[in-house]
């Protein structure tokens, strides 16, 4: 392969992993893995750019700054793949409740301060997944962070429910494509909620 198509191969890679990076990094449609889809992509235009520096300039400080830099954005890519990994909720699934057309998933999990149920959709590195009820540790009725067990289930195939402690619900139809629930979880009976 001669230089030239290398180097026309190089841009293109760079001109397609830069909006990836900035896609990833926005995430507008909440994916589960964004945190290891951005350092992959910054890993990989760190790389991509270096050596289409190199092949582009060939000179002995373009080389060098280039090695330093690319080695420095995937270090960072590094660091941000294990922050990543180090901040997601830790332990198993522990309840799991599918949609009556199967494609969604309401799942309790040990979040950071407690527990959290989490809508998510299909499976692999593009799957997608969004906080919908969360214990804040603030229970007002004196419980400890992580014992209130919430109950959880779909209304119908575009609309979810969360029942805490004292019978309080939660009701709330959800985005298909983002997965962000429509409208704030109104509580269902307002009395105590």
């Amino acid at each position: 392969m001669s230089r030239r198509r290398v180097i026309v191969l190089l841009a293109v890679a760079v001109a397609i992993l830069v909006p990836a990076c900035v896609l990833t990094r926005w995430d507008p449609f909440n994916l589960r893995y964004a945190g290891f889809l951005t350092a992959a992509s910054t890993g990989l235009t760190a790389a991509a750019a270096a050596t289409l520096a190199v092949l582009v300039w060939r000179r002995r400080a373009v080389t060098i700054a280039a090695v330093v830099l690319g080695s420095l954005g995937l270090v960072i890519a590094g660091g941000t793949a294990w922050v990543s990994a180090e901040l997601s909720p830790r332990g198993p699934d522990q309840d799991r409740t599918a949609s009556p057309d199967g494609r969604y998933e309401l799942v309790r999990v040990r979040g950071v301060t407690g527990s959290e149920v989490r809508l998510r959709r299909d499976r692999g590195l593009l799957s997608q997944e969004t906080v919908v009820w969360y214990d804040d540790g603030g229970s007002p009725n004196g419980l400890d962070s992580g014992t209130v067990v919430p109950t959880f289930r779909f209304v119908d195939a575009r609309a979810i429910e969360v029942t805490t402690f004292e019978g309080c619900s939660h009701r709330s139809g959800f985005d298909t494509t983002t997965l962000v629930l429509k409208e704030h979880a109104r509580p269902f009976r307002a009395s105590t909620c």
